[in-house]
């Protein structure tokens, strides 16, 4: 929808990042820090959402249980980058930050005070994205965009539409945005949606996995289904062998596998 002039310099950015661990938005601050301009990172998130409640609530608290979702790869109870984030969110406070972590590890529980929390949604922003919202985002990403998305990219481009971001075509009473005032979005897509057959199928049926596979699925992607798996390979610890023994044995055993199986060498 946007067109940046190349000496537009004053123009930041917002990014949506689906979010689990939060290694991609950690990287994204820090990437800030540098002088990326960055406006807003915004943590698109399922229902395992600890980083959606502590950036609304300030509260970061474990979960009781992990819930099995379609974006299984951000299923998340407690985000270790965390840690990252507030270092950099501190000004690299380390006595601060280790002190809160220690509470972390000893309570699964972090209470933020009101001064840091407003610091926090300074910089960040976010959605909670069920399965039914994840689909609906990738089946209008093929209709409307013509893009095939992952269903990790489907919960940012969900999670985009819901923080105001116009990525769609307005539904029903909604007004769309204007593009001289509508802020710069771009959408980290984190995976190709090849690896996801089932999650796929259910949100735009047989025929659009049919139709995906047919225009869109990797051609080197295509070439791996025929290929014949190799076996698990089993690295032994024989008691009677130290750790240095254990390593160079298995270092030996990794090199052969690579010379042997992909015709390269090792240094």
């Amino acid at each position: 929808k946007h067109i940046i002039a190349q000496n537009a310099s004053d123009i930041t950015i917002d990014i949506v990042i689906p979010t689990g661990a939060m290694g991609n938005i950690a990287g994204g601050y820090m990437a800030k820090q540098m002088g990326l301009p960055i406006n807003y990172l915004c943590a698109g998130v399922n229902v395992n959402d600890i980083t959606h409640r502590v950036l609304e609530t300030g509260k970061f608290y474990r979960s009781n249980e992990m819930i099995k979702t379609m974006s299984d790869a951000i299923n998340v109870q407690m985000p270790y980058n965390f840690e990252r984030l507030l270092f950099y969110l501190t000004g690299q406070n380390h006595g601060l930050v280790n002190g809160w972590m220690k509470t972390v590890d000893s309570t699964n529980k972090l209470d933020l005070d009101k001064t840091w929390h407003e610091k926090l949604r300074q910089e960040f922003r976010s959605a909670r994205i069920t399965d039914e919202e994840m689909c609906n985002a990738m089946k209008r990403a093929r209709d409307e965009l013509s893009f095939f998305a992952d269903p990790h990219t489907s919960v940012a481009l969900s999670a985009a539409e819901k923080l105001g971001y116009r990525l769609f075509q307005p539904l029903g009473d909604e007004e769309e945005s204007s593009i001289d005032t509508a802020p710069v979005v771009a959408i980290m897509a984190t995976a190709s949606p090849c690896k996801f057959e089932e999650t796929v199928t259910a949100a735009l049926g047989k025929d659009g996995w049919d139709d995906y596979f047919e225009k869109s699925f990797p051609e080197n992607a295509k070439d791996l289904l025929d290929t014949e798996e190799m076996p698990p390979t089993l690295y032994r610890w024989d008691k009677d062998m130290s750790l240095d023994d254990v390593q160079k044995v298995w270092e030996h055993h990794s090199r052969e596998i690579i010379r042997t199986k992909f015709d390269c060498q090792v240094g």
